[in-house]
């Protein structure tokens, strides 16, 4: 019964919100979305710092009319036939088919109560196109990201998993993901070997760190750097706050998360 409730919900919204005034959130702009080169009544993107917002569950309706979207133990549920799809306000990160996508500032929320999403990630997820004209430029049609199409195998994920934990699992979440940045960065780099497992087992390196246990935080960290979250571009190396190493005297210092600097 709930989730019929919720898509009557936001079906109503879509029909009304031509009689109902707009409101701008605090420190947002709201802009117009198109949909196959069409308006889209009831859909209204928010714009902040350069990122455009899309109300998730609207959105999704917009996008995949036979989708249901259903409100459960505090997150934003979306499915059909070739996806199921999850947010929660607050967390870093949305769900498709279990892939992560990150969302640097977090899942925001709209004054109706809806989850806000930033437009590209949502496409993403959905294999929708999206341009920015000065207004959310929407195209359907797309294949959802699927399980089978992850850029990585169990094993990655668990060595990973394990090297941040065992260099950051004291940290705040950014410091993990910031540990699992670096060794994604050197995956990329023709400077360093071109897998992760090369460049956690490269000699002196991460020495014993595939020894620690994950916890939650550390898997889903690893998940995120491996799906292409990045949150310290540039950096190759880490150390404690205030270490003198190799790269605290030879390389340039890009920034400090928690008890790590890091340098590139």
């Amino acid at each position: 019964m709930k989730k019929y409730i919720v898509r009557s919900l936001l079906s109503l919204a879509l029909c009304l919100s031509f009689v109902l005034p707009t409101y701008a959130l605090e420190g947002f702009e709201p802009v117009e979305v198109t949909l196959d080169a069409g308006s889209v009544v009831g859909l209204e993107a928010q714009l902040k710092g350069g990122v455009s917002y899309l109300p998730f569950g609207t959105a999704v309706m917009a996008l995949r009319p036979d989708a249901q979207v259903v409100w459960e133990e505090g997150r934003f549920i979306a499915s059909a036939e070739d996806f199921t799809m999850s947010v929660r306000v607050g967390e870093r990160y949305l769900v498709i088919n279990e892939r992560y996508l990150y969302i640097a500032d977090g899942v925001l929320e709209d004054a109706d109560g809806d989850a806000l999403v930033p437009s590209r990630v949502l496409a993403s997820a959905l294999g929708a196109g999206v341009n920015w004209s000065g207004k959310v430029e929407l195209t359907s049609g797309g294949t959802p990201l699927t399980a089978e199409g992850k850029p990585y195998d169990e094993e990655t994920l668990d060595i990973l998993a394990r090297v941040i934990m065992h260099e950051s699992g004291y940290q705040p979440f950014l410091g993990q993901l910031a540990v699992g940045s670096v060794i994604m960065n050197r995956v990329a780099s023709d400077k360093f070997p071109n897998t992760v497992s090369e460049v956690i087992y490269a000699p002196n390196q991460f020495p014993g760190a595939t020894n620690a246990t994950p916890g939650a935080d550390a898997i889903l960290a690893a998940r995120l750097c491996l799906e292409g979250a990045n949150v310290v571009p540039g950096a190759y190396y880490f150390n404690g706050v205030g270490k003198s190493c190799w790269a605290s005297r030879n390389k340039s210092l890009i920034c400090t998360i928690g008890g790590h600097s890091f340098y590139g």
